[in-house]
């Protein structure tokens, strides 16, 4: 097999093995909650099988070995002689670490060491007969199964072909292995077809193709660190040819694996295409020429559904973020001798692509939080009248142009009370502040740099770094933080990020004669300041809004525009911060492309970049998680401030 087709099925099966083993953690913490439910143990054995057969194909021997013993503990539980426990399923999850391991040495050609022998051993089966447990029966006979076997009477001959041994070599031909794959995916039938070139142009298949494919290429059941091959056979009868040709296309081939780059430039021309429609906008407005402003309006209506289409395709439902959590939960409750029931809705929910990754830290601090500090242990919940079993509820929906991710739990709640103690005794607010907070500023007093209310420090929480941290990751994305309890009862964390940051919607203001963007999924509202309600306090200066002193900051100072301040204020929410911003006027809402500005303007405290208004004039994007921290100078003195 030559270097390029080589590459080429390594790539394939990186990509194809990676999707299944994606959500493999997931279903093993469901299969620990139910070790009889048949469909979900057949799920789990058929993607280590599945792995083991295209690693076998490339002969990546301790791939191999790992998946077959982990496949053979599932295979027991699916036949009778087991059921799976807790310390099977600590072997399995650490099984699937080591195989994330192997794939990420395979996609950058490092060398792979073979698995622990002690790992290998806890994942020898302990038979243990159980009336409990029921045989898993076979599953039904797929027809993309029939198909392939139609296939391969075609290539190896129906019955059997004198003079060829019954065990074949491991490895087939080039061109039968381009025939499969060309059927595999639509492209035999069709007289003229491209052969595929690359795992992002080519059309995707399912997790039972693969298998198939798999199955029929390496034979099942093979042994450790080999796969069998059926063997050639006579030719076929035509009609099971005909049968194959004339079978009805999978709905998978109706998606297409596209480059990332590519739909990353797509999303940039969609970009573009605003700006020319908003400058073509405003020309129309001012003109008197009717033709023009019909021409301008069929723009902004096709341009308005393209920018909707393209953003679309940059979308992911947000369960694949939701897949890592279970494990972490799982192993944190065992860590912590608690017993926690994750429960997960909205996995469905869509979100930007450049969202989920950017999340996970996030919410693995707030899920953390909440398994250490929220729950109690068995015996305090029984003393509290609760369930020996706490519940975290792990959330997910979309609020109009925002997407809500909250996480809840049915532990002891927050105590304003000791939040307020244990801020003063840290040094991170005075008393005399601690006195004027409110209950809903106690609590947002957790994300506070240093402030913790953990007894001990331990190597899950404890330092008080670890809400500070949700904190800004989540104002860097433009988010918002809430935070909701009930002593006794709970307690739910709320975050709040725009759908989409490809094309950012921002409010347009203006400072004496120069124009500033600011993010509109970070905008409460906007009133005019009246002077009575304009205070100093502790030093700061405040508006009296909505019955709590709001913070403010004169936008004219940051930018050293001379003359006399504004009394328009924007409210805005950053992180979990209010704070109100001083500016002259403000203009209306628009829908921008950011560009950047350069390594001349590059690291400018406040600045996320550039864009080019309807009439043509620069207006700069304010980065406003940047502007409240103390190096920004719009708020110097929001360390002090709720």
């Amino acid at each position: 097999m030559d270097a390029n087709l080589d590459s080429e099925l390594r790539d394939d099966f990186l990509v194809e093995a990676g999707e299944l083993v994606q959500r493999l953690g997931e279903q093993l913490i469901e299969l620990e909650a139910s070790p009889h439910d048949r469909e979900l143990l057949n799920a789990v054995f058929r993607v280590f099988h599945t792995v083991k057969g295209g690693a076998g194909f490339l002969s990546i021997e301790p791939m191999v070995q790992l998946c077959h013993c982990a496949e053979e503990l599932l295979n027991d539980a699916r036949n009778a002689r087991l059921v799976l426990g807790a310390a099977h399923m600590d072997a399995l999850l650490e099984a699937l670490d080591l195989l994330n391991v192997m794939m990420a040495a395979l996609a950058n050609g490092e060398p792979m060491s073979p698995p622990p022998p002690t790992l290998l051993q806890r994942l020898q089966p302990v038979v243990e007969h159980s009336p409990a447990a029921q045989p898993v029966p076979a599953r039904a006979a797929d027809p993309i199964e029939a198909e392939f076997e139609a296939l391969l009477n075609t290539l190896y001959g129906q019955g059997g072909s004198p003079g060829v041994p019954a065990h074949a070599s491991k490895e087939i031909g080039d061109d039968e292995f381009e025939s499969l794959l060309d059927t595999l995916h639509g492209k035999g039938a069709a007289p003229g077809a491209a052969p595929s070139s690359s795992v992002a142009e080519r059309t995707d298949i399912s997790e039972d193709e693969f298998e198939a494919l798999l199955d029929n290429l390496h034979g099942k059941g093979a042994a450790p660190g080999g796969v069998a091959v059926s063997s050639p056979a006579p030719a076929p009868e035509p009609a099971p040819v005909e049968a194959a040709r004339s079978a009805k296309p999978s709905q998978a081939e109706n998606t297409v694996r596209v480059d990332t780059a590519r739909l990353d430039t797509l999303v940039n021309r969609a970009g573009e295409l605003v700006l020319l429609r908003n400058r073509l906008l405003s020309l129309a407005t001012r003109s008197e020429n009717e033709t023009l402003s019909t021409m301008a309006g069929d723009l902004d209506r096709v341009s308005d559904d393209l920018q909707t289409a393209v953003l679309g395709m940059r979308m992911q439902p947000v369960g694949r973020l939701f897949q890592r959590f279970p494990r972490i939960v799982r192993d944190l409750a065992r860590q912590l001798g608690k017993d926690i029931e994750l429960i997960q809705e909205g996995e469905d929910t869509d979100l930007d692509r450049s969202l989920v990754e950017a999340l996970a830290d996030p919410l693995i601090h707030l899920l953390r939080n909440a398994v250490d500090h929220g729950l109690e242990d068995p015996a305090g919940r029984e003393r509290a009248g609760k369930p020996r079993k706490g519940k975290v509820k792990l959330s997910a929906s979309q609020r109009g142009e925002r997407i809500v991710i909250s996480v809840s739990d049915d532990g002891r709640g927050m105590d304003p009370e000791v939040l307020r103690r244990k801020a003063v005794e840290k040094g991170v607010i005075d008393a005399a502040q601690a006195a004027r907070l409110s209950e809903v500023e106690c609590y947002e007093l957790i994300f506070r740099p240093g402030f913790s209310t953990a007894a001990t420090i331990s190597d899950i929480s404890g330092r008080g770094v670890g809400m500070d941290v949700v904190k800004t990751r989540v104002a860097e994305l433009g988010g918002t933080l809430q935070v909701h309890s009930r002593l006794g009862h709970g307690s739910t964390l709320e975050l709040t990020v725009p759908l989409t940051l490809a094309i950012l919607r921002v409010l347009m203001v203006r400072v004496g004669d120069r124009l500033f963007a600011l993010p509109l999924s970070n905008v409460s509202e906007v009133f005019e300041l009246n002077p009575q309600h304009d205070h100093m306090l502790d030093g700061r200066r405040v508006a009296a809004h909505r019955g709590r002193a709001l913070v403010l900051g004169d936008l004219g100072e940051w930018a050293c525009i001379g003359g006399p301040g504004g009394r328009h204020v924007v409210v805005l929410h950053v992180g979990h911060m209010h704070l109100g911003c001083l500016v002259h006027e403000v203009i209306g809402r628009e829908d921008v492309m950011v560009k950047p500005l350069g390594p001349l303007f590059e690291g400018v405290p406040g600045v996320a970049g550039a864009t080019v208004t309807g009439d043509g004039r620069l207006a700069l994007v304010l980065d406003l998680a940047a502007l409240s921290q103390d190096g920004g100078r719009l708020l110097p003195s929001l360390k002090v401030s709720a």
